[in-house]
């Protein structure tokens, strides 16, 4: 019905309508005016506009060189015993090659002087004085008894020698075939290690800290989610240790800083609403010591709203 009118009639003062046209080339919008023509029986056809979605973003990491590499389809399958055998003489070579390197170590230690061990122990990528190589050197001691029992063994030098340092009693009923060394769990062997351990000084127990110079003995906790008055309570009676004890009191310097910047929004406070109470140094809580040498009395007048100290 439309159409047809539009053929057979103009309306007088009608005004021009635009028509939108899209070019592929540079995607760009044309506005054009045009008069609609009495012959134009076509119906205008709306534009199509071309929407081109967001990239997708892929939230991925480069690939691990592990994860780079294909399966071995060229494995060969063998039977359950076979792999366990396989896995045992494995265990006894690296056991073995342990043992054997750290003989090197022990004849080295007990051949040359100490200026040229400490080469030797630079060449091989370790300090003379280190732990490691102490240890290298208590494995290559005991090397005779060891070799023969390679198979039992564990393959890591650390848990060697931690079989080095329990009672000599336990090793031979490990050897005798009393206790077999996959029995030795975690707990078993401390308790072993604690009967061996030297107790005839307590600094043997305890760790140097190179940094503070002293040696740490102990953990300063709280039970509870302390406050500051709780901190203040603490850090008065550490003091009182420290003075009497040659000791350290050692704060975290996060906590530390915490704390001072509490102390300074504090002290302002204090400045604008208490001046007559936490301004007052005369009656500040100076310890038991400070507080019996000074003998400080508070003698508080309520009419006058005034304190006064008496010494």
């Amino acid at each position: 019905m439309k159409n047809t009118f539009d053929k057979h009639f103009v309306v007088e003062g009608e005004e021009k309508i635009p028509s939108i046209k899209l070019d592929p080339q540079r995607d760009t919008v044309k506005v054009e005016s045009r008069q609609p023509k009495a012959q134009d029986s076509k119906p205008v056809q709306q534009p199509s506009l071309k929407v081109t979605p967001p990239p997708v973003i892929e939230y991925k990491n480069e690939i691990t060189f592990v994860d780079s590499l294909a399966h071995d389809q060229e494995i060969k399958p063998k039977k359950l015993e076979e792999y366990v055998l396989a896995f045992k003489q494995g265990a006894e070579k690296t056991a073995r090659s342990t043992l054997e390197m750290c003989r090197v170590v022990y004849e080295a230690n007990q051949s040359l002087g100490d200026l040229e061990f400490r080469d030797f122990c630079r060449s091989i990528g370790f300090k003379d004085y280190s732990s490691t190589i102490r240890k290298f050197i208590a494995i290559g001691k005991v090397y005779p008894r060891f070799i023969e029992y390679a198979n039992q063994l564990p393959a890591s030098w650390t848990n060697i020698y931690l079989i080095t340092q329990i009672p000599a009693a336990e090793f031979e009923n490990i050897i005798k075939g009393k206790i077999r060394v996959s029995d030795l769990t975690g707990s078993r062997l401390q308790k072993m290690l604690e009967r061996t351990k030297d107790i005839s000084q307590i600094r043997n127990a305890l760790r140097y800290d190179k940094k503070n110079s002293g040696y740490v003995y102990a953990k300063l906790l709280f039970t509870k989610v302390p406050d500051d008055t709780d901190w203040r309570a603490a850090e008065k009676a550490v003091n009182e240790l420290c003075a009497r004890l040659p000791i350290k009191f050692l704060v975290d310097q996060n906590v530390s800083n915490i704390l001072n910047q509490r102390k300074d929004k504090r002290y302002e406070q204090t400045k604008k609403h208490y001046k007559n109470i936490e301004m007052r140094p005369d009656l500040w809580d100076l310890g038991a010591e400070a507080n019996a040498a000074y003998k400080t009395v508070e003698r508080v007048n309520a009419a006058e709203n005034k304190t006064t100290v008496t010494v």
